[in-house]
Order: structure tokens, then sequence, then C-alpha cells
């Protein structure tokens, strides 16, 4: 059987979308296939309110196996939007493992004054993650530099640069901090993240699909797909794809608390 070498494999899925619509006709077989992978669970991230009421659901359904952090579109999120998340992650702040994804994306906002209106949402969303006592996971495509300034400034709890791809210098700089990053599945394309994955230690690693998208297949991307990110990491770290699964799943549930 194609998964049967990863059944004594343990992997963890740190970031996933599986509510989204792409999953909408298998979603069940979509999980079903991460568990024969040898997943022991995945985080999935709402990215809007009906995105986060879905997840509710979700969640409910697949207990101890799908776990909900709670963010936003950071790229398109407005206050009120914004405000409504806020009010829904308090509300059901016990059922949630971290406030994210939230952040600033620099690579759909192009305008100077339009990237600095991210900003106020973004210290809404670190205060939230402080008032909580949850870690963070951040967004912050092509803005790495000015996201670590205001984690800097504005947060002393866990935080995860998600689907991190930030020059050297910002991975030194996550590396330091004692932040953790989030490889995607297809990592292996990405230079500045082939070089964060030598910069960092393995135990500030974890690995995602971001799924449906940045899939290493010409498919759309599930949480099956880990295997990929396992393998490719232990190939760069010269190291088993066993120990690579293991360790960056004690990662992910250590950041998340599982």
């Amino acid at each position: 059987m194609y998964y049967l070498e990863y059944m004594s494999m343990q992997m963890f899925d740190a970031h996933t979308h599986i509510d989204m619509k792409h999953f909408k006709n298998d979603r069940e077989r979509v999980i079903q296939r991460a568990r024969e992978a040898g997943l022991v669970g995945m985080v999935t991230s709402s990215i809007s309110p009906a995105s986060f009421r879905m997840t509710l659901g979700i969640i409910e359904k697949y207990k101890d196996f799908i776990f909900h952090s709670a963010g936003c579109s950071a790229s398109q999120v407005t206050q009120q939007e914004a405000d409504q998340i806020i009010g829904l992650t308090r509300k059901y702040s016990t059922d949630i493992v971290a406030v994210g994804e939230v952040g600033l994306d620099y690579h759909w906002v192009k305008e100077p004054r339009a990237r600095e209106a991210q900003e106020p949402i973004f210290s809404k969303f670190i205060e939230l993650a402080s008032e909580l006592n949850l870690p963070i996971v951040i967004h912050s495509r092509k803005a790495e530099a000015r996201a670590s300034e205001m984690l800097e400034a504005q947060f002393s709890g866990d935080v995860l640069m998600h689907c991190f791809d930030g020059d050297s210098t910002i991975a030194q700089r996550v590396a330091d901090n004692g932040w953790y990053i989030t490889l995607p599945a297809n990592f292996s394309k990405y230079r500045n993240r082939v070089q964060s994955a030598k910069i960092l230690p393995l135990e500030q690693i974890l690995l995602e699909t971001d799924g449906p998208y940045l899939s290493p297949t010409s498919d759309r991307n599930e949480p099956a797909n880990i295997q990929y990110g396992c393998e490719a990491l232990g190939k760069i770290l010269d190291q088993t794809k066993e120990t690579i699964g293991e360790t960056t799943t004690m990662n992910t549930k250590r950041f998340y608390r599982l």
C-alpha cells in the first residue's frame, strides 16, 4: 500500500485549512488519508468569522485529532471582521490552541499606506494572544522584518512564523528569539526556506501543508503530504524521516501545548 512505509512514523500538520471549500466533497476521506499516512494530528486555521464557526463543528467531530487556531486573512481582513473574530476567539478560547494566522502581508498589499494600515489590526491580535495566554501564529509574507519588529516590541509569548520565507538575517533573528517556524511540504523549492532549515535548530522547526495551497504535487495539497516535507528536511539535515517526523511532532505539541 502507498502509505504503508509511513505507518510507523509520527507526523503532525502544524498548519492547514481543512474547513475550506476545496475539501467540501471529500473532507472525511482527506482526514482518513492523513491518519493512514501516519499523522497523529493537524492544526487548522480559520481565517474569517464564517470559517471560525465552521471549524468549531470540525474540531467537535474530530476531537483530539484536529485542533483550531483562530486567525484572519491578513491582506483582506477589515476592522469589523477582525472585531468579530476577536469576539469569537474570546468566547471559545478554551477550544482554541493559538491566535493566528495573523500578521502583515506585503506580497498582495503594495501601497505603503495600505501596508501601514494593517498594523493596528495586527496589534489587536497580538494583544488578544497576550490576554488569553495563547501562542501566536504569524503570516508575514514579504513582511518578515516588520512583523518581527512588532512582535519583539509587543509580545512575550510563543511565536510561530508560519510558512516562513525570510532571508538568513531574519531566520537568525527568529532562532535567537526562540521562536518557531513552519516549513511547507514543498519548501525544498525555495532558497530562503532551505537556508532557514539549516539556520534554525530542529527543535524550532514544525512542518505544515498550508493545504489546499503550496502543494508538492500537481494536485490539491492535503495533510497527508506532510510526508514530502519530512523527506526533504531529512535529506537537508542528514536525518532519517522517522527522526524528523518524531521531532517536528514533539515541537508542534510543545508549541500548541497539546
